[in-house]
């Protein structure tokens, strides 16, 4: 009886190429199981007539059985083996309370930075950076979860937030996004599909709603202030560049509110503070940072 075995070409597939094939051309589950072929058996009649196997009172089913268990017994360390070399595709770089923050959340921070209107210099747009950015949403998002009312974004107003998302990118420009060719070679470029840059608009908002109606019904700016700005500030400012100076009636309510923006931030700021102490905020990966409350 002739046995005709498996080449090594079987198994471990030297000349794979494809995206997968472990780098040691040791066979893997992930991709061997499926293109493994078991022995194929070859005999004449004049062998078979001269055997003493009598195959129809001994189907080949339970010796297949048997001889593919004795195979997975045999490689069991090879499969152990390839499931130890198999690369880690993330890891968890920080925890707050108990929620893991992955490297992969980290990455997409870093990467959406460039759909903000006056987005981050390369060189500011750090790990550590985003890492500070998850945070602090996280901690947000866990204090919205008790007011699920405020979550609530209608679907008008993303995309209307998107829109103008396309007018203002500054590299939209390049890609002329206010064509949908342009928009959607503009979110691949920085692998983000129509969907993801949607959710991540709708959390800003949802966000953003938070912390106006937390923050934003306490924070009153006197007339006092806003006159003080103008007059230390802004007049002062424009005189440097021999600009034309508004009169004080004409702006005195956007500096009320830049004014007011920059208290809600100062509030913001100290009870994400207590938050990350309360919360027990831990950065694991010491290429995100160091200790507790990530800061």
């Amino acid at each position: 009886m002739n046995v005709t075995k498996p080449q090594s070409a079987n198994l471990f597939h030297p000349d794979r190429s494809a995206a997968g094939t472990p780098s040691d051309r040791s066979w893997s589950p992930a991709w061997g199981a499926a293109e493994w072929r078991a022995p194929t058996f070859s005999m004449s009649r004049k062998e078979a007539a001269a055997t003493s196997m009598d195959f129809k009172r001994e189907p080949l089913a339970p010796r297949a059985a048997i001889a593919l268990a004795m195979m997975l017994f045999l490689w069991s360390p090879l499969l152990r083996a390839a499931t130890e070399r198999t690369a880690i595709l993330d890891r968890v770089v920080a925890v707050v309370g108990d929620q893991a923050i992955l490297a992969s959340d980290v990455d997409a921070e870093m990467r959406f930075a460039a759909f903000q209107p006056a987005p981050e210099l390369a060189a500011d747009n750090t790990p550590q950076r985003a890492l500070d950015r998850v945070l602090d949403r996280t901690l947000i998002d866990e204090q919205r979860a008790l007011q699920p009312g405020l979550s609530d974004i209608p679907p008008a107003q993303v995309q209307q937030a998107i829109e103008t998302m396309r007018a203002t990118i500054p590299a939209c420009t390049r890609y002329q996004c206010k064509t949908k060719a342009g928009w959607q070679a503009f979110m691949a470029a920085h692998g983000f599909t129509q969907q993801e840059v949607e959710g991540r608009v709708r959390e800003r908002l949802a966000v953003l709603k938070f912390i106006n109606v937390r923050f934003g019904v306490v924070t009153r700016v006197p007339n006092s202030d806003v006159r003080r700005y103008y007059d230390r500030v802004l007049k002062p400012e424009l005189e440097q560049k021999h600009a034309a100076i508004p009169e004080y009636t004409a702006v005195a309510a956007r500096i009320r509110e830049v004014l007011r923006q920059q208290q809600v931030t100062n509030l913001l700021d100290q009870w994400l503070k207590s938050l990350r102490n309360e919360d027990h905020v831990r950065i694991l990966d010491s290429a995100y940072g160091n200790g507790e409350g990530g800061q």
